[in-house]
């Protein structure tokens, strides 16, 4: 076994072990957000979120069983493998889009306070995401069409698809996050010198949402659209490049669920919160008092 092999199934094995615990931690934030935790419009965004992640995950895990054989023999495993990599790649860009509208509407909010407060319609949030799963599902829909084997390949339209995608996600859906994402670090980091006071926790929970994708999960998309057509690279550095860009975007969809308990835990109540509590307090969107403690729900009130 060459060093690139042992790399490999090393990387592999803490990728599964990633998925496993990123599974159980996203399943208990639909758990709670379904039934524990009374829903605001941004409770609506992480819990679909939360839904992106955990298929994403579970799909991760599914192609790394079948790569080392584990789950399926070889007469049924490539039909399979075919389809677990396109539901990935649809709840990648699904968990993309769902972030990018979660740090624009938050940048809104806080850039437009009175007109978004006055002039939102009451279910934007599940309109949006109803939006974006419909259209990431047309989306990888057609680039399977043309690019699976089992269907009708065409290299040349494959590669027209993958351009728009490309174009879709690293053009707009990216920038527009970065975009709004400072513009929130911006405006958080000022009224916190300005007023002295604590920034509202889901400031920080996007913020740290959306660094943590642009660092871990952000290398897997950009093989996905561009590295994948370029013959030149070589192999090994190829299959390197695939193994820690996976085990990094598993990271990347495990890592919500931390982010919500660091955030929403409280240092004198840290043991005795609840973790519906803790989530709530996360998803908060209201001004926190200093020393006191905050109610345990997501608030109807955006601004």
């Amino acid at each position: 076994m060459n060093s690139v092999t042992w790399v490999y199934f090393s990387v592999t094995f803490l990728a599964m072990v990633t998925c496993v615990l990123g599974m159980a931690g996203n399943s208990m934030v639909i758990w709670l957000l379904s039934f524990r935790v009374r829903r605001s419009p941004f409770c609506v965004y992480v819990l679909n979120l939360a839904v992106a992640d955990f298929l994403f995950l579970f799909c991760m895990a599914s192609m790394l069983c079948l790569e080392t054989g584990l789950l399926v023999s070889d007469s049924t495993s490539f039909k399979i493998y075919e389809g677990v990599r396109r539901i990935k790649y649809f709840a990648y860009t699904a968990g993309l889009s769902l972030l990018t509208a979660i740090s624009t509407q938050r940048c809104l909010s806080v850039l437009f306070p009175i007109w978004y407060k006055c002039h939102q319609p009451q279910h934007l949030s599940a309109a949006v995401c109803g939006v974006l799963w419909v259209l990431t599902l047309l989306m990888n829909f057609l680039a399977s069409y043309f690019c699976v084997q089992l269907w009708h390949p065409n290299t040349n339209l494959c590669f027209t698809m993958d351009m728009v995608a490309s174009g879709l996600i690293l053009g707009i859906f990216l920038p527009i996050m970065i975009l709004s994402s400072t513009i929130l670090l911006i405006r958080v980091r000022k009224n916190t010198l300005l007023r002295r006071r604590r920034p509202r926790r889901l400031f920080v929970v996007i913020l740290a949402s959306v660094f943590v994708f642009l660092t871990c999960s952000l290398p897997l998309g950009l093989y996905w659209f561009l590295l994948y057509w370029e013959e030149k690279l070589l192999q090994n550095v190829i299959l390197l490049y695939i193994c820690l860009s996976r085990f990094s975007s598993c990271l990347s969809s495990s890592a919500n669920p931390i982010i919500y308990f660091l955030v929403g835990s409280q240092k004198s109540h840290r043991l005795q919160d609840s973790l519906g509590v803790v989530l709530g307090r996360a998803l908060r969107d209201d001004p926190e008092p200093e020393g006191r403690e905050t109610p345990s729900m997501c608030t109807n009130d955006e601004v």
